[in-house]
């Protein structure tokens, strides 16, 4: 059997790009330094005439240090992914790029060979079929081979699960990633580590306010832009120096929003005195610079709304609108949403937490963000094939447990349960049928005297008029089954699951919603208990009947007898009696006149001894205990299928999530 290749998982990113590796079998996920001491590197390619291309913080470095003659010859890249499906530029920048990552890298001695990777390039949820083609065809053209296609969030996701954040129970209620870069906006509700919804805006990202801050850079350092022209440095004081400046502002900003800022800006002078007021007020009323829209309409770039320059922009409220649009697009309620992530770099921006929990009524405690936003995605993406292989393992031994789970756990689980169940209702049966219908019956019997046959038909009438009661009896304890057994199952499943290193919840059979089954779903049909119950009430008339009839008809005269000198008279009486109807009418016919007898009180008391009614009350009890359980062993077997069929549901639901 071959062995996997390790992961090489790839977050390309507008502003920054970011590589983590990890074996195959392993959940162990490592940044790739490319030598500046952190995690991946500016998404940035500078041409150098016939000279090789510089990626990366080098091609930053150079330019920024070249002379006015050897920029002539020079042409800076940076920004390019959110264009490589309009501009056949961006995605020449995007393919030059990655494959000189991988050149440059091994020059340096570091490990990074596609070659010998599974490789996995992230991708926003919202992105289209184009661009997702796009994306594997650069990565192809780059030399990454045929890459696997992922969604972003689920990078993020992974991350914090895996860092223990919270908890695999919150993941399957709903996690909300929003992944906020240079480039996207991106909205992704996830359940489980499945992408119930997403939105975002592919227009909608931080450069814009890259530009912003230009802007007013231009606004505080007047006839700057001549300059910048002059030297052929705007492309990069846009797109880099006032990057960096927005960057820092927005980092103190999240720090405390009374400061104020100022930060030079290369050769170019520099902002002073940027306060929060003032950047709400830019944010509110913003419009693309010519010098903005001129960059991106030389690339050859298609958005419009960033590209129009009639009409002005509330980033802040583009962003709020967004969210909310989205979640009312896709009917999701604000309650699946236990826990927010905020991924990328714009996601530090003080606004986003603010709209967000002004949004979704969320407390700012239910919000998280990795101290290292940038790389979360990579590192996530990267553990989930080792996630996934020893999921499937886990899943097969799963499946080969599950007919000794049934038979070993499971069928004494339904016995119990059950076994209960009849107890139960026997008591209550017994009580309301034999104490408080039958009893009192036998009691006026015995008090006054009477025929069997009246017996009989008194019993039959009670019965059936307290019917309701009886079936009321049954729908009351079968509720109690419905309602316990699911307990209990929650109990027997997370116990079993959670021997297997598998978290499932506290109540996997309401939570899980991967296999659509719910508490409704293990209620059993109620069987035939009433038929039942009516079965041992005509088993005991038909017995007290007979008890009667018998002694009545001389079969009683022994123990009459044997009572003494009363029983004797007794026994003499009935002796005379029966001899009597015998003769004239033959024995058959004495035993059926027996029945219609109005027998005097004195002897049905001799018959119905206190002793005798309550041995029939026990004989009742054991009777009806034996007719429940006959009704209910096809009970049985159906809450032993269910619970089977919810167990593979289960397994078949599990995600790679519970293994976290």
């Amino acid at each position: 059997m071959t062995e996997p290749n390790n992961i090489l998982a790839i977050d390309f990113g507008t502003t920054n790009t970011y590589f983590s590796k990890c074996p195959a079998d392993q959940i162990s996920p490592v940044g790739v330094d490319f030598g500046t001491g952190r995690d991946g590197l500016p998404t940035a390619i500078l041409y150098r005439g016939d000279r090789e291309p510089l990626v990366g913080e080098p091609a930053l470095h150079e330019y920024g240090e070249a002379s006015d003659e050897e920029r002539k010859e020079y042409r800076l890249r940076t920004q390019f992914k959110p264009d490589i499906v309009s501009s056949d530029e961006a995605a020449k920048a995007a393919t030059d790029f990655l494959r000189a990552v991988v050149e440059q890298a091994q020059r340096q001695h570091i490990a990074l060979d596609p070659g010998k990777h599974d490789v996995i390039f992230g991708v926003p949820s919202e992105a289209h079929g184009a661009y997702r083609t796009r994306v594997s065809q650069i990565a192809s053209d780059a030399g990454y081979g045929d890459v696997r296609l992922l969604d972003e969030p689920k990078g993020a996701l992974l991350h914090h699960l895996w860092h223990k954040d919270f908890s695999p129970e919150e993941a399957r209620r709903g996690i909300l990633v929003i992944d906020f870069g240079g480039g996207t906006c991106d909205f992704a509700l996830l359940q489980s580590l499945q992408v119930s919804h997403s939105w975002g805006d592919m227009e909608l990202g931080g450069r814009l306010f890259d530009d912003l801050f230009f802007q007013w850079l231009l606004n505080q350092n007047p006839g700057v832009l001549k300059t910048m022209e002059k030297a052929g440095d705007t492309y990069y004081v846009h797109s880099y120096l006032c990057r960096e400046v927005k960057e820092f502002f927005s980092l103190t900003m999240a720090r405390d929003r009374t400061e104020k800022v100022n930060k030079s800006v290369g050769r170019y002078g520099s902002l002073r005195g940027m306060d929060w007021a003032g950047f709400v007020e830019r944010a509110k009323h913003y419009l693309p610079s010519p010098t903005f829209v001129l960059n991106m309409e030389s690339m050859g770039v298609r958005a419009n709304r960033i590209l129009q320059r009639q009409q002005e922009i509330d980033l802040i409220d583009w962003f709020r609108t967004s969210l909310a649009h989205g979640l009312a697009e896709k009917a999701v309620a604000t309650d699946q949403i236990s826990r927010v992530i905020l991924a990328g770099g714009s996601s530090q921006w003080p606004f986003v937490p603010d709209v967000v929990t002004e949004t979704l009524g969320l407390q700012r405690s239910r919000l998280m963000r990795s101290d290292r936003p940038y790389a979360v995605i990579s590192q996530g993406l990267a553990i989930l094939p080792a996630l996934q292989r020893s999921f499937e393992e886990t899943r097969d031994k799963l499946r080969q447990d599950l007919p000794r789970f049934c038979r070993i756990q499971v069928r004494p689980l339904v016995q119990r349960v059950t076994d209960s169940y009849v107890s139960g209702v026997a008591a209550d049966v017994t009580s309301e049928v034999f104490d408080r219908t039958i009893r009192p019956i036998v009691e006026e019997f015995r008090e006054k005297g009477g025929s069997v046959s009246i017996l009989r038909e008194s019993v039959a009438a009670q019965v059936k008029a307290n019917e309701g009661r009886f079936r009321a009896i049954i729908e009351r304890r079968m509720h109690t089954l419905r309602r316990g057994l699911p307990g209990e199952l929650n109990e027997l499943l997370r116990d079993w699951f959670e021997s297997y290193g598998l978290s499932v919840g506290e109540r996997p059979i309401d939570e899980t919603q991967q296999a659509a089954v719910g508490q409704a779903f293990v209620q059993p049909d109620t069987p035939d208990l009433y038929g039942g119950i009516m079965e041992t009430v005509g088993w005991f008339v038909v017995a007290l009947a007979a008890t009667v009839a018998a002694s009545v008809s001389g079969g009683g005269g022994l123990a009459l007898l044997a009572a003494g000198p009363a029983g004797w008279i007794a026994g003499a009486v009935i002796g005379a009696a029966v001899t009597f109807l015998a003769v004239r009418y033959g024995m058959t016919r004495a035993k059926e006149l027996a029945d219609t007898w109005n027998a005097p009180a004195w002897i049905v008391k001799n018959v119905l001894l206190p002793s005798r009614i309550a041995k029939m009350r026990g004989d009742f009890q054991n009777r009806l205990k034996e007719t429940l359980q006959r009704e209910t062993r096809a009970l049985q077997d159906e809450l032993e299928s269910r619970i089977r069929e919810i167990t593979e549901k289960q397994i078949e639901g599990l995600s790679e999530v519970t293994q976290l």
